[in-house]
């Protein structure tokens, strides 16, 4: 705490600079002024948290001297030191809202009942700058203009982000996620100032963001910012060591202007998925993850894919995963990734932490594929209840009617016969699975013909047909109308 005693008695600063040593006060910074211009002086240059002022000083009044220094200081609380008892003095330091002050000689039980309140008062304040900080932050994600009258960003602060991830297999990351959010704000609690402010976001499920802001007065707001990340940097070191169910990875962005804050914030999401072919439980700079990004093109794209696959498992959408890991395949072997060793290692291990499967990382690409593979058939084969089947079935049909579907392919997928996938879809839903497919292709390729500029040969390619002929007779059937006569409408 930053405190200025303004008085131009020796004894008196003295006496009260003691006093509020022996109240062990936290970072306590005391600086002493002997008169009304050398109080405004210190105020414009250190912007105390407190400021203890007679009312009678030489050059300029104790109560002139605070009216003025509330506009270069207006954050400080001033506590004003009298022996007078006079009207005049009261009211006017009523007019200008001070409301402590101290008669001469304060005692030590006087000073320390002053500086209780003030403390409280300064707490409430933090919080409430703290909660205004918060909202300006989901405003400026949200681009709304103004919080409260506030604008944004506020100005004369600068902001840094620090993303925090957690993964384990399913059900330990939300406990492990809420368990070190709660230390992590235990550690940032005596930061929290009229310099610091901290926001904590979830773009998530498994991730914090947490966004620090600071405003510079001197270098104390960069000071304490800094302090109040090694601390909680430290915090999850320890806690790392101590929790075996979910991997916690940290990536620090760097300090900058808050008016970029949304660009930093954006590029500091993109980067934290790497941790899956880098390595979870471990501690990145967000320059060093570029430098991977750069190097290593391949890198980001697959981790994003890998990272999907935790989150579609964690969601039970066992379609959407093997959406995903085809995906994943075409990207690793449409590049180098399915002949880098390394890379294939750093999958495999990410994915036995997160998902429990591929017992051997180094058995190569291969065996990656094949056992993923086989993961994704035990996912749509563990839908028991019919219904559920039906559901997750479509579900796929939806998303791959393009591709080469066929009953026997998505009965082999899903782990049943083609005979019972036929029946039970068509007791489900009242349509046969092909007709049901065919359905699909034919509203899209009316879409395709009506609002594209391809071709018949064209759309017939984009909806799964290979012949042409093939598909206008379809058409033709389904719509009374052949595609060639339909486009031309």
């Amino acid at each position: 705490m930053d405190i200025l005693i303004a008085d131009d008695e020796h004894l008196i600063r003295q006496s009260i600079r003691y006093n509020l040593e022996k109240l062990n006060i936290p970072e306590l910074r005391i600086e002493e002024a002997t008169d009304g211009l050398d109080m405004l002086r210190l105020l414009e240059v250190l912007q105390p948290d407190v400021a203890f002022v007679d009312i009678k000083m030489p050059r300029l009044s104790g109560l002139d001297a605070i009216e003025q220094g509330m506009k270069t200081s207006p954050q400080t609380e001033f506590v004003i030191l009298t022996g007078f008892s006079e009207f005049d003095y009261a009211r006017k330091a009523v007019a200008l809202r001070i409301n402590e002050y101290l008669l001469k000689p304060a005692s030590f039980e006087q000073l320390q009942t002053v500086m209780h309140n003030i403390e409280l008062l300064l707490a409430r304040r933090a919080a409430e700058r703290n909660r205004l900080f918060s909202l300006q932050i989901a405003e400026m994600i949200a681009a709304t203009a103004t919080v409260a009258g506030e604008p944004l960003p506020p100005d004369g602060m600068n902001c840094q982000l620090a993303a925090v991830s957690f993964d384990g297999i399913q059900g330990t990351n939300r406990l492990a996620s809420e368990d070190w959010l709660e230390q992590a704000r235990l550690c940032a609690a005596p930061f929290m100032s009229r310099h610091v402010h901290m926001a904590v976001l979830k773009p998530r499920d498994n991730e914090w963001l947490l966004v620090f802001g600071s405003r510079p007065a001197g270098d104390a707001g960069n000071d304490k910012l800094s302090a109040c990340l090694s601390e909680i940097r430290n915090m999850t070191a320890a806690w790392r060591q101590k929790q075996g169910a979910a991997a916690v990875t940290w990536v620090s962005g760097r300090m900058v202007p808050i008016r970029l804050f949304t660009t930093a914030y954006e590029e500091l999401l993109k980067l934290t998925c790497l941790r899956a072919l880098l390595g979870t439980a471990a501690e990145y700079s967000q320059s060093f993850l570029e430098v991977i990004v750069r190097d290593k093109p391949d890198y980001l794209p697959v981790s994003k894919l890998l990272v999907e696959l935790t989150r579609c498992h964690a969601a039970q959408s066992y379609v959407e995963f093997n959406r995903v890991a085809e995906n994943l395949f075409s990207l690793a072997e449409a590049g180098q990734m399915h002949s880098n060793p390394q890379a294939i290692r750093a999958a495999s291990l990410f994915l036995r932490s997160t998902l429990g499967i591929f017992a051997q990382p180094d058995a190569g690409y291969s065996r990656f594929k094949n056992e993923l593979l086989d993961f994704c058939r035990r996912l749509l084969g563990s839908q028991t209840e019919r219904s559920q089947l039906i559901r997750s079935i479509v579900a796929y049909a939806n998303t791959y009617y393009t591709e080469d579907i066929s009953v026997a392919k998505v009965a082999d997928l899903f782990g049943i016969s083609p005979n019972y996938l036929s029946a039970l879809f068509h007791k489900e839903t009242g349509s046969r699975f092909v007709e049901y497919v065919s359905d699909l292709r034919m509203k899209e390729a009316k879409r395709l013909l009506m609002e594209s500029d391809l071709s018949v040969h064209d759309v017939t390619r984009k909806v799964g047909f290979y012949s042409t002929s093939h598909f206008s007779k379809l058409f033709a059937k389904h719509y009374g109308i052949s595609p060639q006569e339909y486009k031309k409408m």
